[in-house]
């Protein structure tokens, strides 16, 4: 039987991870309908380049500085309302409010992303959480420094992350396909339990019927957004890096501008095990969020 996942938000490793992620209990149907489920297609002007070519914060856009305790200096990343209007919108209100103050990165991976933005620092979702849909824009890429949300189930909430990863590995749809044979095996599989099923094994049942149908979703998703990398997308993940395997199911948001040196000093930091994982990726010193806070150029 399928087990109950945690409502905790993440960043799948790889292409070819089963039950990496985990969802979240609450339903949030997206625009797209059933084969994107709750991931909302934001179509742009043919001439936007969103994070791909050389990003400037020009007169008129809107950016953030996210300063670290400890570390000199600050990183500044531009924001892209076109591509993803509810992820900014969400992130301008709570760095406005100072949510983001005092919070912590609580998983640094290096050659992957870091992330932060927990309510309780321990990367679960909050019952007082902000929840709104995957926002895929084709012109948004997770490219290095690339800003963007984790999420549980397809579901964005506080926590975001940044890509510290400066090479570039191809992906290959089959990695998708392959992972949405087994999504479809599960999902078969808590069908039929359901028929039958009452009570709390109903509800449990229930729960990870739309975990399992959001993944499939985000895995369809992130094939679609293969099909539209181009090649002058291809060209910049060869020359900056990124961890393209991820795009297509999370929303990137924004792309850092300056403070590369300090994002590749907290990707360096000594980590051990998360509680209850094997995942070495909790810093042994807490990198505490100073401030994060919003600008016009």
């Amino acid at each position: 039987m399928v087990r109950i996942i945690k409502k905790i938000e993440c960043i799948a490793l790889a292409a070819v991870v089963i039950g990496a992620f985990a969802g979240c209990s609450k339903e949030n149907a997206g625009s797209d309908g059933g084969k994107y489920g709750s991931i909302k297609t934001i179509t742009t002007p043919s001439d936007f380049k969103g994070n791909t070519g050389d990003v400037k914060i020009e007169s008129g856009d809107t950016y953030a500085v996210i300063k670290i305790k400890g570390y000199e200096g600050e990183m500044k990343c531009k924001l892209f309302p076109e591509a993803a209007p509810e992820g900014v919108d969400n992130f301008v209100k709570l760095a406005n409010s100072g949510y983001y103050s005092d919070k912590i990165f609580h998983r640094v991976m290096k050659d992957f992303m870091i992330q932060g933005g927990s309510a309780n620092g321990d990367g679960m979702s909050t019952d007082s959480d902000p929840e709104f849909n995957v926002e895929y824009n084709s012109s948004m890429r997770h490219y290095y420094g690339a800003l963007c949300y984790a999420n549980a189930g397809s579901i964005n909430g506080s926590q975001f992350y940044i890509v510290n990863n400066k090479s570039y590995s191809p992906v290959s749809s089959k990695n998708y396909e392959n992972n949405i044979a087994v999504f479809d095996q599960y999902i078969s599989q808590i069908e039929k339990l359901l028929k039958t099923a009452t009570g709390e094994e109903k509800d449990n049942l229930e729960f990870n019927l739309k975990y399992y149908s959001s993944m499939k979703s985000s895995a369809s998703s992130s094939i679609r957004a293969l099909d539209e990398l181009t090649e002058e997308m291809e060209e910049k993940y060869k020359s900056v890096g990124g961890v393209p395997h991820l795009d297509g199911g999370y929303t990137v948001f924004g792309q850092m501008v300056e403070g590369f040196e300090i994002l590749d000093a907290v990707s360096k930091v000594e980590v051990e095990k998360q509680i209850g994982s094997d995942e070495e990726s909790r810093p042994v010193q807490d990198i505490v969020i100073e401030s994060v806070t919003i600008h016009t150029a």
